[in-house]
């Protein structure tokens, strides 16, 4: 201990600095959906309440607000998740969108995530001008649910500029807010929020109980069940804190530890969020010394960031925190371990998984971020506004904001990351790189020069470095010089034509992540030698040009020794491979048992599906060298996804034929065959144990999918999903005629769709479809007959070209269809009877028919009907029974149609339509007067009824409709102009009429 003193005073080494530097943040990001393991206790009078707000209307105005109020912690986010996914507002409401604004109101973001919620489009690059017509579009005549979740602002002006931009829509619509401040709610406009309080003593004990022991434990440790209560007290009802306390103490069944969390006095003053943040630091103190720094890290991040869990475990790497116990592990290994502890201590969340339930990404709770930042003081800043002043102990950076220049004070600190999201210039950069020599990570968004490129050689310490959206050609040799690097990214680096040749001086590199998005055309010689790497996404054949020859390219075999390869691998170009069978066999892809993914890709066939060809020599010669490489690149048992595309081969390779396929490949959960047009018959894909998703596409000859197993071998016996596409030769499953019983049983698969199958005629459909919901089948003229019993299950019909026969028969057969989907049938003159058995059908469109099948008036529950494109209907003269029976009718859609002078008189009855769309009705020569009666409508749109004169005098009763929109109606526009039109006292009452001549 000395000898540590006598250094310290040598050296003039210091604490860690108290002073604290926070940039301003840009707040969390949440969503709708509530967390299956998320425990929640103590709220469903708060739920019901809200509910009821949300679902008052007013006279007065068709939006209003509902804010709760109430400080962090208590799960207000939680309460709104479980609101929204009420069935009561499920369907109260038409349009749900859900925005998280913390503190960066930025009207022009949130209008923009306004509009992504609503389409699942990102609208970022749009003026504001025209993000507002795109709100209008899309909001319009809808009672919508906005929920603005975690609000900070408390500028009138900023708010007054969002709710201008919002449509009011239809009546009942209403803003949803959740803040920790009542000021923000009186910008608002709301005087008397709703005040969430912390959940009761016993619901406190019942989420505590569940989370702090083992069923049953309780009752075994009754001393523990004392202290826990005492605990309890001084959480005061705060669910973040009871969870965050309830998780840690899981694990631990010693009395002196549930004592040391009950004498700690810093939960004592849990009167607001400062104390609140002094209980989360328990969740820190009590972890273990490795875990200390990984999680304090994640300061570097802004609030609600989401955080990909690959990446963190390599800055854990690049930083040096991952420590191996076993000189036999890998250090992402250790770093997967690290990240799963964390998010088991509740210090992370809302988990974002892939299909095999591996962890992908994860966000950190605000309270949580703070307890972070509360302890790296200092030594991590995330600047989003220019600091004159940089403190001396700052260590890591990051400048998430693209207006945010860098700095001039970093370059004499002992920087050991720097995340850079914005471009702060390509000479000023080059000028400050080679200053951070102690620079283990670096992120770079954005233009740099070769000058640039090359200082980066200087940082001798890097390990992770970012260069993706780079707009360089070359990536300079010097880079290599960087001997330490474990991580270089190259994603989106559009105009990259060429990696350094000495690529192989890398030793220490494992990731090299690479996309399409380049102009590459071949890996360099020697980067088989990178044995350590782990991550390689993409790899290129090169040709044998003569220039290339020159450039030293690496062959497949490069790819021999890299046995440590991870996740997905494409190889591109297997056109070129020389050798054939030997180069591909030096591939050793079977002896590569991490790959979870095998993407294998030909040149691209311009031949394909446009009719026969005859194949040339030198082609019959290309496909059979192209069944040797494909015989050599069989892979391990591992592997769970396969993609062949542009497969040259006359045949598949024999092990893929072999019927032990499933032996081979037992793990294999997803296949895509794509243009692999010579080949003719397709591998036992039926046999393979664990496939759920089976995509096969463009592949002319292929006549028949296998034949049909043994009764007593299963036929796809884990089938999710089957799509079949552009298949012009195929006729059926097998070649033998089985009866309906013989038929495969598929008895997993839910999603089946069929497209552009000219030759099929017949299909034995599962036995016992119990899991069938989804049914596609386009462009399949041919087929008249499937086998099948029933669709018990089925939910989603879409038929497009397609018999008259099938639609009949499918509709008598499937009881639970919920939406139905019929184009392009135009002998289908009425849907059967039995349509009177489709009672959960709510949306039907009807598109490209030649006449309205008659049965409609039979579906009482169809919430949504389009009819499109129906030249020969005439439903001017009908009686109205085809409408009358549409009692629960709230959106219609009329488009395309001649022959109508005017509305079938059966609409008048239909008292619950809420939208109504009339779109190139040619012929339709009035609104009848009876339009009065349709008292809910709060959407009328009129577009190109050229014979349209005239709106009647009844459109003044219309006192719900909320928006006209009147489009290409010549007659219209001059009697609707405001003030002076002959119809303007007939639509003055409207909110919002939108005129376009």
């Amino acid at each position: 201990m000395d000898v540590i003193a006598n250094d310290i005073s040598k050296f003039n080494f210091n604490p860690r600095v108290i002073t604290e530097v926070r940039a301003e943040h840009r707040g969390r990001r949440t969503h709708s959906v509530v967390e299956k393991s998320h425990e929640i206790v103590g709220r469903d009078e708060n739920k019901r309440e809200i509910i009821d707000l949300l679902m008052q209307s007013s006279t007065q105005e068709n939006m209003s607000i509902v804010v709760i109020v109430g400080m962090g912690g208590l799960g207000k986010t939680t309460l709104a998740q479980l609101v929204c996914n009420d069935q009561r507002v499920v369907k109260y409401f038409d349009l749900k969108m859900w925005v998280c604004v913390s503190n960066d109101f930025d009207v022009k973001i949130l209008v923009s995530n306004i509009i992504k919620s609503a389409t699942n489009k990102d609208v970022e690059n749009l003026e504001l001008d025209q993000l507002q017509k795109l709100l209008q579009q899309n909001l319009d005549g809808k009672r919508y649910l906005l929920v603005l979740d975690d609000v900070w602002n408390e500028d009138l002006k900023k708010w007054g500029q969002l709710i201008t931009l919002l449509p009011a829509g239809a009546n009942g619509s209403k803003i949803f807010a959740t803040t920790r401040s009542i000021g923000v709610a009186s910008v608002m406009g709301i005087n008397s929020p709703y005040v969430l309080e912390a959940i009761k003593e016993d619901e406190s004990w019942d989420l505590f109980e569940s989370l702090a022991f083992r069923k049953g434990e309780e009752k075994v440790h009754s001393n523990l069940v004392a202290i826990g209560k005492d605990i309890l007290k001084m959480c005061k009802g705060v669910p973040l804190v009871i969870e965050t306390l309830g998780r840690m103490l899981y694990f631990k069944t010693r009395e002196s530890q549930w004592l040391s969390i009950k004498n700690n006095k810093n939960l004592m003053l849990l009167g607001n969020e400062n104390d609140i943040l002094s209980v989360l630091k328990l969740s820190y103190d009590n972890l273990p010394i490795h875990l200390k720094q990984c999680f304090a890290y994640c300061a570097l991040f802004p609030k609600d960031y989401r955080i990909e869990k690959k990446l963190l475990v390599q800055l854990w790497m690049a930083q040096g925190y991952l420590q191996a116990s076993d000189e036999n592990n890998d250090l992402e290994d250790v770093g997967d371990q690290y990240f799963e502890d964390l998010f088991s201590r509740s210090l992370f969340q809302e988990a974002e998984k892939d299909a095999y339930n591996n962890v992908l990404s994860c966000k950190m709770h605000d309270l949580i971020h703070d307890l972070a930042q509360s302890i790296v003081k200092s030594e991590v800043i995330i600047l989003t506004n220019y600091v004159e002043n940089i403190p001396k102990r700052i260590h890591h950076v990051s400048l998430f904001k693209r207006s945010v220049p860098m700095p001039k004070d970093l370059m004499v600190k002992p920087i050991r990351t720097l995340f850079v999201l914005s471009n702060p210039g390509s000479n000023r950069i080059a000028r400050v790189i080679s200053s951070f020599k102690c620079l283990r990570v670096m992120k770079l968004i954005g233009l740099l020069s070769l000058d640039a490129l090359t200082s980066l050689a200087k940082l001798s310490h890097l390990r992770y470095l970012d260069l993706s959206f780079g707009c360089f050609e070359i990536l300079p040799s010097a880079i290599t010089r960087l001997k330490h690097l474990q991580t270089l990214k190259l994603f989106h680096c559009q105009h990259l034509k060429e990696l350094p040749g000495n690529m192989k001086k890398l030793i220490n590199l494992r990731h090299l992540e690479i996309d399409k998005n380049n102009r590459l055309t071949y890996m360099p010689c020697g980067l088989g030698e990178l044995t350590m790497l782990q991550t390689l996404p993409l790899f290129f054949v090169g040709n044998d040009c003569e220039e290339s020859r020159q450039k030293r390219i690496g062959r497949l075999s490069e790819l021999k020794c890299l046995d440590s390869l991870r996740g997905e691998l494409r190889i591109e170009g297997l056109s070129d491979v020389r050798g054939s069978a030997l180069e591909a066999k030096e591939a050793n892809l079977e002896g590569k048992q991490y790959l979870q993914c095998l993407r294998l890709y030909w040149l691209e066939q311009k031949d394909s599906l446009w009719g026969t060809r005859t194949e040339t020599a030198e082609e019959s010669e290309e496909g059979s060298e192209a069944v040797s490489v494909m015989e050599s690149l069989q892979p391990h048992l591992n592997l769970k996804e396969l993609f062949i595309a542009n497969y040259e081969g006359l045949r598949f390779p024999n092990w893929m034929m072999d019927d032990g396929l499933g032996s081979l490949l037992p793990n294999l959960v997803k296949i895509e065959i794509s243009s692999c047009n010579r080949s003719q018959v397709l591998p036992p894909f039926g046999q393979l144990p664990s496939l759920k998703y089976l995509d096969i596409m463009q592949i002319d000859d292929v006549g028949y999918m296998r034949d049909y197993p043994s009764s007593a071998t299963p036929f796809f016996p884990s089938l999710k999903t089957l799509q079949l596409y552009w298949l012009p030769s195929l006729e059926g499953w097998g070649r033998r005629d089985i009866s309906v019983e013989q038929a495969p049983s598929f008895p997993c698969l839910s999603i089946l769709k069929i497209s552009h199958c000219s030759s099929l005629r017949s299909l034995s459909l599962p036995s016992s479809p119990s899991c069938l919901s989804q049914l596609e089948i386009r462009d399949c003229p041919g087929v008249t007959f499937l086998q099948v019993p029933s669709f018990p299950c089925l939910k989603e019909l879409w038929l497009d070209n397609t018999s008259t026969e099938l639609c009949l028969q499918l509709i008598s057969v499937s009881s639970s269809l919920k939406s139905l989907y019929i184009s392009e049938i135009d002998d289908l003159i009425s849907l059967p009877e039995g349509l009177r058995h489709l009672t959960s059908l709510k949306s039907l469109i009807i598109d490209n028919c030649d006449s309205l099948p008659q049965g409609i008036q039979y579906l009482t529950v169809l919430e949504t009907l389009d009819i499109i494109n129906c030249r020969e209907v005439n439903l001017s003269d009908d009686d109205g029974l085809q409408f009358q029976g549409l009692r629960s009718l709230r959106h219609l859609y009329l488009g395309w149609i001649r022959k109508w002078v005017s509305l079938p008189k059966g609409l008048q009855h239909v008292s619950t339509l809420e939208t109504l769309e009339l779109n190139q009705l040619y012929d339709l020569a009035t609104l009848p007067n009876w339009i009065a009666s349709l008292t809910s409508l709060t959407m009328l749109s009129l577009e190109e009824c050229p014979k349209l004169t005239s709106l009647p005098e009844e459109m003044r009763s219309l006192n719900n409709l909320h928006t006209l929109k009147i489009s290409y109606c010549r007659n219209l526009v001059k009697r609707c102009k405001k003030e002076a039109g002959e119809d303007w006292p007939r639509i003055s009452h409207i909110p919002e009429i939108i005129i376009r001549e």
